[in-house]
């Protein structure tokens, strides 16, 4: 051990005294520097990745407001194409509020995202149904509007994927995410579709057997969905539990409210009672589907903005911590 530093001995034995205090210091600084510049990348890196992912927020906002639109559009078409003449000025009224809202979707999105292809076809998809709906039947109208959403829902994951909000390092946040983009607007989907769907059978009062299977069928996914999108939130509380109260009272109106849904759609349509006007199922079922949105923007997104938010002012505090720490110890 003597021999391994005997050079350094030899070497500061011919230094003076403040040039081996210069020496020393010199030393201590290039190693403060490199540790607090590893510090400083890991939580900048942090405070990136929350700014990016509140950035995909402000984007998810406007799009999720034009898919509910878009699935209002495609209920109220389902129930003029069935025969319904009392729907034919709600849909007009809400075809202008779809234009309004694809134009303020397309405002929030990044350059890149405006000018991919799959944005691109949605705005298509939509110019079509707009000119040509009317002139569609029932079923072919349900199935060109339920495409044009599917694309909507892939696009939100493109929308996420870029602004690293997949990527989410958080335990809490990650489930707030999952929720978000993957499991709460699929799932609002298939009411949508639903809705749609129910409009045309209790318009007509008959059910296709074709009909039967996916409205079934649709039930059933329906009810998994929402059981996957509770324990999302339940691993939310578990994690954050200062979210529990925020979260617990919309989230549970929500569930208490699909599951009648579900019972309706069970027990008049599948069983072939037909007792629901069209009118009042498209009311029922919008306002749970609207719930659906209000508990998303109102409640879900809110936090967690809250959340990302807290995570930036928590990575600047500990980065300026290291820093003056830094200082002082030089």
């Amino acid at each position: 051990m003597q021999a391994l530093f005997s050079p350094a001995v030899t070497l500061m034995n011919r230094l003076r005294y403040n040039t081996k205090f210069l020496l020393i210091g010199a030393a201590v600084t290039v190693v403060m520097l490199v540790l607090l510049s590893s510090v400083y990348t890991t939580l900048n890196r942090d405070i990136t990745t929350a700014r990016d992912e509140l950035a995909g927020l402000q984007m998810l906002k406007p799009i999720n407001r034009m898919t509910q639109f878009m699935q209002q559009h495609r209920a109220l078409s389902s129930g003029v194409l069935s025969g319904n003449e009392g729907m034919k000025d709600k849909r007009a009224a809400k075809e202008k509020e779809v234009i309004d809202a694809v134009a303020a979707a397309d405002a929030a999105l990044l350059p890149g995202l405006r000018e991919s292809a799959a944005w691109k076809d949605i705005r298509q998809d939509w110019e079509a149904i707009r000119g040509q709906g009317l002139t569609w039947t029932q079923l072919e109208s349900v199935k060109r509007h339920s495409g044009m959403l599917a694309k909507v829902l892939r696009f939100m994951v493109d929308v996420a994927d870029e602004s690293q909000l997949t990527l989410d390092p958080i335990m809490d946040t990650y489930y707030f995410m999952d929720t978000v983009v993957t499991k709460m607007p699929p799932m609002l989907e298939q009411m949508g579709i639903t809705r749609a769907r129910g409009i045309g059978a209790l318009a007509k009062k008959e059910l296709s057997p074709q009909l039967r299977i996916d409205l079934a069928a649709q039930v059933a996914q329906m009810s998994g969905a929402l059981k996957a999108q509770n324990i999302n939130l339940e691993k939310v509380v578990r994690f954050a539990p200062t979210l529990q109260g925020a979260l617990s009272g919309p989230t549970k109106e929500f569930s208490e409210g699909a599951v009648k849904i579900f019972t309706l759609v069970r027990d008049d349509i599948l069983g072939e009672k037909f007792e629901t006007s069209a009118q009042d199922y498209f009311t029922l079922t919008t306002q749970e589907i609207d719930l659906g949105y209000k508990v998303m923007f109102d409640t879900l997104i809110p936090q967690f903005e809250l959340q990302l938010t807290e995570r930036i002012d928590h990575a600047r505090k500990a980065l300026m911590l290291e820093i003056g720490l830094a200082i002082l110890v030089a």
